[in-house]
Parts: C-alpha cells; sequence; structure tokens
C-alpha cells in the first residue's frame, strides 16, 4: 500500500505522464513509477471504469431495450473480457520484455497502459452522456468512438516505443496486438457463452 503522503504525488505523476503521453510529449512516459507495487496498484484504474465500458455497451445494443438476464449476461461477458484481454496483452509484452532483457521496464508499462485508459474514457464519457440523454443517436457518435479507440492505440504504441525503448515499428506491432486480442478476447467469450447457454438449454 502507498503511504498517505505518496498517493498524491503518485497520482499526480500518472495522470501527467497520462495528459503528456496522450499528447505524444516524450517524457510522459518517464513520469509512470517502474515499481511492481505501482504496477499491481494501476489495475485499479481499468476495473473503476469498467461501469463505462458497461454502460455504452448495455445502453448501446442494437437489440434495444434488453431483459434483466441478457443485461447481467453481457455484463459479466464483458466484465470478463477486461481481465482476459490484460491478461493475454501483458503476457505477451511480458515475453517481449523478458527476451530483450527489459524486465524492470515491463513494470513501467503495465503501470501506463492501465493508466492510459484515462485519457480515452474521459474523451468518451461526453459522448456517451450526450448519447444516453437522447442528444444524438449512437450512428451519430459511433465514428468518434472509433476514433477516439485507435488515437488511444496510436499513443500506447508510442509510450511502448520510450518506456520499452524501443523502435516504433515494435511499438506498434504492440499496439496492433493489443487491438487484436482485445476484439479476439470478446468473441471468444461470445462463443463459450452461447455454447454454455446451448447446454444447459
Amino acid at each position: 500500500m502507498f503511504k498517505k503522503e505518496e498517493i498524491p504525488n503518485t497520482t499526480m505523476s500518472n495522470l501527467l505522464g497520462c495528459l503528456e503521453t496522450a499528447l505524444f510529449m516524450r517524457g510522459g512516459a518517464n513520469r509512470f513509477c517502474a515499481s511492481r507495487k505501482a504496477m499491481a496498484k494501476s489495475f485499479l484504474i481499468p476495473i473503476i471504469l469498467l461501469p463505462l465500458t458497461l454502460i455504452t455497451v448495455l445502453s448501446a445494443h442494437p437489440a434495444g431495450a434488453l431483459n434483466a438476464s441478457s443485461m447481467q449476461a453481457l455484463a459479466i461477458i464483458y466484465s470478463l473480457r477486461l481481465f482476459v484481454y490484460l491478461a493475454l496483452f501483458l503476457t505477451v509484452v511480458y515475453t517481449m520484455a523478458r527476451t530483450m532483457d527489459k524486465l524492470d521496464d515491463f513494470y513501467r508499462f503495465a503501470t501506463a497502459n492501465n493508466w492510459l485508459t484515462v485519457p480515452a474514457a474521459l474523451l468518451m464519457t461526453p459522448l456517451v452522456a450526450m448519447f444516453m440523454n437522447g442528444h444524438y443517436e449512437w450512428a451519430e457518435i459511433y465514428p468518434l468512438m472509433v476514433f477516439i479507440t485507435l488515437y488511444s492505440y496510436a499513443y500506447t504504441a508510442f509510450m511502448a516505443a520510450h518506456v520499452l525503448r524501443i523502435p516504433m515499428e515494435l511499438a506498434c506491432f504492440i499496439a496492433i496486438a493489443g487491438m487484436a486480442i482485445h476484439q479476439t478476447s470478446l468473441d471468444i467469450l461470445k462463443w463459450v457463452a452461447v455454447g454454455f447457454i446451448q447446454l444447459i438449454a
């Protein structure tokens, strides 16, 4: 656990790191702590932001209004997707970092990767709020959501290049691998869920 006096400094440093990295400033990557303890703490950030994802998915589902059981099933699937994605993605990066003898940099990468969900969430929140208030249809904000998602992968690649001190081409591979794992893990979980439902039906 962080000491009380460490929390404001650590949080502020991470938030500044988020801002600078999202603006493609090289110094942002160095603001994230490289310790294992900081890495473990950083997993609270995507968990805290998970409700935003669930609200977006449930309110924008193409089937329209969902019953309680369908909402619970989707909430479970998307919650599991977060953990599966993080586990697989960070395993890939860990393997690469270990091969390149950059394990110390891996801890900083994992911390930064978790904290960098904040800028994307801040950009998406107004769009989700306007959609839920009826100001816009999903089809109107969806292109912006896609743009924000791609932007988040772009600054993730930028962060990876400077944290792991690797060529940008390899950093882009890491970001693209993360995108592929993110989508594939959802497809697999949906397939497993459908199979399980058919099995017990």
